[in-house]
């Protein structure tokens, strides 16, 4: 019987500490039938050195540049590889992280006629070695669980099958943060029920790393802020559509508090996208009565006497239901 062909495609940059376990781990797949694509975002340390050893060994392994046609980046990267790729099935992978050795085996298992993706339970494997079992329940409702953090899936959580993925935006080369939840959100926002499979068992690894230095310091980032706040006014958007209560409470909350504290750090950009997009969404009508009763609660959650200010000028600009 024929094995299809999987295609991992994994953007790197500056990685070269830890991509070779990275690799290492892909190598050791016990499904054989893959390609390894490594497309490089411009690294300045010696990734090359470390890349051309696994692609001498083994010709599966292909290690690439992303052109200047893909924005600098992740999101770029890894569109560029699917560009590239040849398999019937398609694994977005990340550098730091590592595949249990049944990973792709498993997941090509629970492939049938209609199954579009399978996605997977995985570990968080910590700087101290300890571990963390990421559990991913069946859901009957997998977008709104997703979005809302009832189900954790990561890149490497998901299988595709490539034919579901040509119709599709993939990643959004805009943003800096929460790329994939982007496009999960997407993705899964519109898929049925029988296109797609839970398997909750664990199948990778996923990297956590110390804070930043930002983090530590609690700064803001305007790049970052900005990806949140598409994410987050899509999901309100979607929200709306669905006629979700929940959804679109809880995303108006992220919303205005991301709005808030846009204005209060200097981030005119950000700022101005929520401002934008919330007064363009909130025509509907049946979403401004759920709206307003929630107004003085959040409110009453936000401390300043500034972000008071502007929320009264965010309100004044609703529409009279």
């Amino acid at each position: 019987m024929t094995q299809p062909l999987v295609s991992i495609i994994i953007p790197t940059y500056n990685r070269a500490h830890l991509i070779g376990e990275t690799l290492n781990s892909v190598w050791e797949q016990t499904y054989s039938n893959w390609e390894c694509i490594v497309v490089d975002d411009g690294s300045s340390d010696n990734t090359n050195e470390i890349l051309k050893t696994y692609c001498d060994k083994d010709a599966r392994f292909k290690y690439v540049h992303r052109p200047d046609t893909h924005k600098p980046g992740g999101n770029g990267a890894r569109n560029y590889g699917f560009e590239l790729s040849k398999g019937e099935y398609i694994q977005w992978f990340d550098d730091d992280d590592l595949m249990i050795s049944d990973c792709i085996q498993e997941k090509l298992k629970y492939f049938v006629l209609k199954t579009q993706f399978v996605i997977s339970g995985g570990f968080y494997f910590y700087p101290d070695l300890t571990e963390e079992t990421i559990y991913v329940s069946k859901s009957e409702n997998l977008y709104k669980d997703f979005v809302l953090w009832k189900i954790k899936v990561f890149t490497p959580s998901v299988l595709f099958r490539k034919s579901f993925l040509l119709t599709k935006s993939l990643f959004n080369e805009k943003i800096l943060k929460g790329q994939e939840s982007e496009l999960f959100g997407r993705l899964f926002f519109r898929v049925k029920e029988d296109q797609y499979f839970i398997l909750n068992i664990p199948l990778f690894y996923y990297r956590r790393h110390l804070k930043t230095k930002s983090e530590d310091n609690n700064l803001y980032v305007s790049q970052y802020k900005y990806s949140i706040a598409t994410n987050n006014l899509n999901n309100f958007e979607r929200g709306i559509e669905r006629d979700d209560q929940e959804l679109i409470i809880y995303f108006y909350k992220k919303c205005i508090k991301g709005y808030y504290s846009a204005l209060i750090n200097n981030d005119g950009l950000t700022a101005s996208l929520i401002f934008k997009q919330l007064q363009s969404v909130l025509k509907y009508k049946k979403t401004v009565i759920c709206l307003k009763m929630q107004l003085l609660k959040v409110t009453n959650n936000l401390n300043t006497v500034l972000s008071k200010k502007i929320f009264q000028n965010l309100k004044n600009t609703l529409p009279k239901s």
